[in-house]
């Protein structure tokens, strides 16, 4: 039996009807109809990430079965599952978060009875040998050293470490160095890390395209109704905020530019969503390109090359990270005195009403512009729905964002961006001494 919803979301942001459909396993179906060029694209979200590597010295499991989703099963191994999506011409893909992981297929609707049907498998049936292991491990190092030669990833590492002490936002999603240096030896662990959070209730499928949602459900069902299992339960608390200011020198073995990080814990914006909208408003008033503050940094001032906030929505009390790429020469103590400035001063009170209203049109309508594509539809509500587990996420968040008010955000940072609630990470160059 499924369980059928449809509703038009004509009074929200969304402007597209969605049909839902859940499997009486949990796995959740929601179809996107749309009149685009013939093509349909395929978004499964789980709903893990690196947030449930709660065992110590197993971080990293999330991103690495990104990685092993496309090594295929018995009845489509790895080298005959891409001939055949190739074939098909379907393009597919994947990530992963702090929270969750997202597997993306794009390509003819034609393809879509050929695309569920390897999907179906590969979900309910990953194989792969410990030789297959060992290799994809490897590689996954391989990326790790890649990422890390950058140094901005480098200090965020740093800084995510530095500010939290328990929670398994601590990691990146990479994982630890050395938890990934051991994953060669945990092939017995991985395989209890896919049956534990693989399951049919922690999936999440949108389907978008000139489809009938009728005929996707029923081939939902005909190919995902057999599966079985239900995700375990993660205990993960949220960390009270930081009641001292945190610091970090991270020496840089060849020739860079000077990089600040900053980060302050913010409360859950899946909880209350309107602590995410005002993260999301805030990180656009005070540090998008065009704010006052940035253009003295780096336009006018010239202190720094580039200023940027990374926050994202999160399911726990997560980072909002400010990075600075210092200008050679110039002070970075100077750039970090006047990020801490201007958030004092916005949590004094002193608002610019025009721009807060601005950067709010901004947030909502630069999310709504995408909306061009079957695959940029499907996009947008994987990223936006992962940390809630919500396909309504979108109007959610934009829902909470035309509600709150300058007084608002004038609270929320007075609450989280004080001097002492930040972690503070300061990269620089300095040669090993031969």
């Amino acid at each position: 039996m499924l369980a059928v919803l449809t509703f038009i979301a004509a009074a929200n942001a969304f402007p597209y009807e969605m049909q839902e459909t859940t499997l009486d396993n949990g796995l959740r179906v929601v179809v996107v109809k749309t009149d685009g060029a013939g093509l349909v694209s395929v978004y499964g979200v789980v709903g893990t990430g690196s947030r449930d590597e709660v065992e110590a010295g197993h971080s990293g499991f999330a991103h690495f079965f990104e990685h092993m989703m496309f090594r295929g099963t018995k009845k489509f191994p790895s080298e005959k599952r891409t001939a055949l999506l190739g074939s098909l011409g379907v393009d597919d893909n994947g990530y992963t978060t702090d929270d969750f992981t997202c597997f993306s297929l794009i390509g003819p609707k034609e393809a879509l009875p050929q695309i569920l049907e390897i999907e179906g498998d590969r979900y309910a049936n990953l194989e792969y040998s410990d030789d297959d292991f060992k290799t994809e491990s490897r590689a996954v190092l391989g990326e790790y050293n890649k990422n890390f030669s950058n140094p901005d990833e480098k200090a965020y590492e740093q800084l995510s470490e530095l500010a939290f002490d328990k929670h398994t936002y601590k990691h990146t999603t990479m994982g630890f160095l050395k938890d990934i240096q051991n994953m060669p030896n945990e092939v017995k662990y991985s395989k209890e890390f896919f049956k534990r959070f693989y399951t049919p209730d922690n999936l999440l499928f949108f389907v978008v395209g000139d489809v009938n949602p009728d005929d996707v459900a029923a081939q939902f069902k005909k190919q995902f109704g057999g599966w079985k299992g239900k995700r375990a339960v993660t205990d993960v608390k949220d960390e009270a905020g930081l009641n001292a200011e945190r610091t970090r020198q991270v020496a840089w073995d060849n020739p860079t530019q000077e990089r600040v990080h900053v980060g302050f814990r913010v409360p859950s914006g899946t909880r209350n969503p309107k602590d995410g909208a005002l993260a999301l408003l805030l990180k656009g008033y005070l540090f998008s390109p065009s704010s006052p503050l940035v253009k003295d940094l780096v336009l006018d001032e010239q202190l720094a090359e580039e200023v940027s906030a990374g926050y994202d929505i999160h399911k726990d009390a997560a980072l909002f990270p400010v990075a600075a790429r210092i200008k050679d020469g110039k002070s970075g103590s100077a750039v970090l005195d006047k990020i801490q400035a201007a958030l004092d001063e916005l949590a004094g009170g002193k608002v610019d009403e025009k721009r807060f209203d601005a950067v709010k049109g901004n947030v909502r309508y630069s999310l709504l512009m995408n909306l061009t594509s079957a695959d940029s539809i499907g996009g947008l509500l994987a990223w936006a729905s992962g940390p809630f587990m919500d396909p309504h996420a979108i109007d959610i968040v934009l829902g909470a964002q035309v509600a709150v008010t300058p007084a608002d955000l004038v609270a929320y940072t007075k609450a989280h961006f004080n001097k002492s609630q930040r972690a503070v990470v300061d990269l620089k160059f300095s040669p090993k001494v031969k």
